[in-house]
């Protein structure tokens, strides 16, 4: 597969992380933040909830597991359908954030950041 793949209309988050989350990152057109190394961790707390890590070294996604991660760079705690929303680009993180469906913890800095990230996603 040499194309980015597209977000199907009716996919669950956790076919979007095991499936297409790695290859959307790392075949982005637009430029990698070479100097981004971080742990991103996604709660989701319903339909097959479940904890994601997102490895991210030199700006491009190294793995997505699910192993227990004791100390993520910063974890993303909300349900699946904001989760799809923010994806969908129907609502920013920010937006998200201040409606009080995302809780963020851990490097705020970088979490700020998601509004750039998500459009590698």
């Amino acid at each position: 597969m040499n194309q980015r793949p597209e977000i199907p209309e009716n996919i669950t988050h956790a076919e979007y992380f095991n499936r297409l989350l790695k290859d959307r990152v790392n075949m982005s057109p637009l430029p990698k933040i070479s100097d981004l190394h971080a742990i991103i961790q996604f709660e989701i707390t319903d339909n097959g909830n479940g904890i994601w890590n997102i490895v991210v070294e030199n700006g491009l996604v190294k793995e997505v597991t699910k192993e227990i991660c004791e100390q993520p760079t910063c974890t993303f705690t909300l349900n699946s359908a904001t989760f799809l929303s923010i994806i969908r680009r129907e609502i920013t993180p920010q937006q998200a954030f201040f409606k009080g469906q995302v809780e963020i913890k851990g490097h705020m800095l970088l979490a700020l950041k998601m509004n750039i990230l998500v459009h590698y996603m």
